[in-house]
């Protein structure tokens, strides 16, 4: 697992369930440090764990998941992109509630229910950008002109 900070986190996620640990260490030492709300932090590493398990899980790909962090004043962004074959264009989305009896099928209703935006490309392996909004719409006024975006 590589990681390398410069105002954004990029890490490389050997394929592996070993490495959801390291990277949501990795992830959440980068957001502290960014100073992000502690609440904020568990939605976006729910989502981040749901994710990159995904890609782990069902993209088929031998490379490494890229990781890609970028912490702004008023969101966080949480690129997520495998090799893989990319997701099964049956499967709704925006995904809706699983069925309580099913055994999977909750990962991408949990990031879209987390994060404040979602988009997912799919070709050539699935690229997954996560949004979340550190300030509910409207809850800006207190940030200097220069902050707002």
């Amino acid at each position: 697992m590589q990681a390398t900070i410069n105002r954004e986190l990029r890490v490389s996620v050997p394929m592996g369930a070993g490495s959801l640990a390291e990277v949501r260490w990795s992830v959440w030492t980068y957001l502290a440090a960014a100073e992000v709300a502690p609440g904020m932090i568990d939605d976006i590493l729910i989502a981040l764990h749901e994710a990159v398990a995904n890609a782990i899980r069902h993209s088929g790909s031998e490379s490494d998941v890229t990781v890609r962090v970028r912490a702004a004043r008023t969101r966080v962004t949480v690129d997520v992109k495998d090799e893989g074959k990319g997701i099964d264009r049956r499967i709704p989305l925006p995904p809706g509630p699983p069925s309580l009896a099913a055994e999977g099928g909750r990962g991408l209703y949990m990031i879209w229910s987390l994060m404040s935006s979602v988009r997912l490309n799919s070709g050539h392996g699935t690229h997954l950008v996560m949004v979340k909004e550190l300030f509910p719409p409207g809850h800006r006024e207190h940030l200097m002109p220069q902050e707002r975006s």
